[in-house]
């Protein structure tokens, strides 16, 4: 064990991170599993990869779900292969995002945008396009140097107390601190928040968005559930929380982005720039209460959904391989990554996964190391299914292999429930 509590390069989960309750009950247990951003190098194929416990915990206290460890972030973090500005899907829900958040919060020349794990800088590109001054913090080096490059200040740290202080020091205090899709990535929330306070504006917006409980239950989106993505959440904890650190949630809003996400927006208590709307916010908790999931019945149906589509992926792949039928696949995301390693895919069940960041391109997937190649192997040699493991983009990518589609090409799309598209 090291001075940070990680033994093997992960630690024990034992307490709810939200309320500090041990009344957390195991409902969904994938097993061991590779880190989903662990690509490795063709001429390292037979070098086994770590594979870690992948489990969540729901708590009975404040309904929080959360994963059984955590997963040593500098392993995790430090130099990260996923590309926000990849998808033209997300590029456009970032443009909406920031015009939205110009003319809801009067943005002036001078206010500071600043956004938590910006990645490549694909969200404050768009920010920046309104005429405001923009910071972007992320920990993984690769990505920081290709958003500077772009005209994205960034600094190449991991957020908390420690960093907002810095940041306060040189930049100044923050109009709009946004945090898309790393809330869930986050183990220790009160520093996270700690840093928000520091920074903030005292009438400043902090915006979270991360994936909704709500939609990854519904739809069944197992998929989604990696070592980075530590939290699942609904609404009810992130106000337990945020309640703790002085701020209060006066907005929330739920959008079509990565399978159903929560933006959420909080203020600090003693602002009165923002008026709550209690109509949004009642709405969803009570939709969260009666549709169950303050139950943990709710959670054990959950996973016996999960091994439906486990076993009815694996049933029609070896289907249409006894068939002689060829198998590539499009997207080497972390929620394919995790579908293929669950349902045991291998080379000889995919041939190929198709994905269009240049860093992924000529490596293989974690854990069954299926190659990964650029978009024109689908043409020098298209299978008869393409399986769409980045399925929360299904429409832009069918839309982008029409080609294929017209020859006779057929999808499978594995989430909500296992389909053929178009249908045998």
């Amino acid at each position: 064990m090291n001075d940070s509590g990680f033994i093997n390069d992960y630690m024990e989960k034992k307490h709810c991170r939200v309320c500090k309750s041990t009344a957390l009950t195991t409902y969904l247990d994938l097993g061991k599993m590779p880190l989903v951003n662990s690509y490795v190098e063709s001429a390292n194929d037979n070098i086994p990869c770590n594979r870690y416990p992948l489990a969540i915990n729901y708590c009975s206290e404040c309904s929080m779900s959360q994963l059984s460890i955590v997963v040593d972030p500098s392993i995790m973090f430090k130099n990260y292969f996923y590309r926000s500005s990849i998808s033209q899907t997300f590029v456009n829900h970032c443009a909406e995002y920031a015009e939205n958040s110009a003319r809801r919060f009067s943005f002036k020349d001078t206010d500071l945008i600043i956004d938590i794990a910006s990645n490549d800088g694909a969200c404050l590109r768009e920010f920046k396009k309104q005429g405001v001054r923009v910071l972007g913090v992320d920990p993984a080096e690769n990505l920081a140097k290709i958003a500077i490059e772009s005209g994205v200040p960034t600094v190449a740290k991991f957020w908390n107390a420690e960093t907002a202080g810095q940041i306060h020091t040189e930049y100044g205090k923050a109009k709009m601190i946004t945090a898309m899709n790393v809330f869930a990535h986050v183990d220790d929330l009160d520093s996270f928040l700690a840093g928000i306070n520091t920074l903030l504006d005292d009438d400043g917006v902090f915006a979270i968005e991360c994936p909704y409980m709500f939609n990854f239950m519904t739809n069944t989106e197992f998929d989604t559930t990696y070592h980075e993505h530590l939290s699942y959440f609904l609404l009810k904890p992130i106000m337990h929380l945020v309640k703790q650190h002085d701020m209060e949630v006066f907005d929330v809003l739920t959008v079509n982005i990565h399978g159903g996400s929560l933006r959420v927006y909080v203020k600090k208590k003693s602002s009165k720039a923002w008026d709550i709307c209690y109509q949004n916010i009642d709405k969803l908790l009570l939709m969260e209460e009666e549709t169950g999931f303050h139950k943990t019945e709710k959670y054990i149906h959950f996973s016996v959904a999960v091994k439906k589509i486990r076993d009815d992926m694996i049933r029609l792949i070896k289907s249409i391989k006894a068939e002689g039928g060829k198998i590539a696949a499009y997207g080497a995301s972390a929620k394919g990554n995790i579908l293929s390693n669950y349902c045991g895919f291998g080379k000889l069940d995919i041939d190929y996964i198709i994905d269009d960041t240049p860093e992924k391109q000529g490596c293989l997937a974690p854990g069954h190391h299926i190659p990964i190649v650029a978009f024109d192997k689908l043409t020098k040699e298209p299978p008869e299914y393409l399986i769409l493991l980045a399925w929360n983009f299904s429409r832009e990518l069918m839309n982008k292999t029409i080609k294929y589609q017209k020859q006779g090409g057929k999808y499978i799309i594995p989430i909500p429930q296992v389909k053929v598209v178009p249908e045998e």
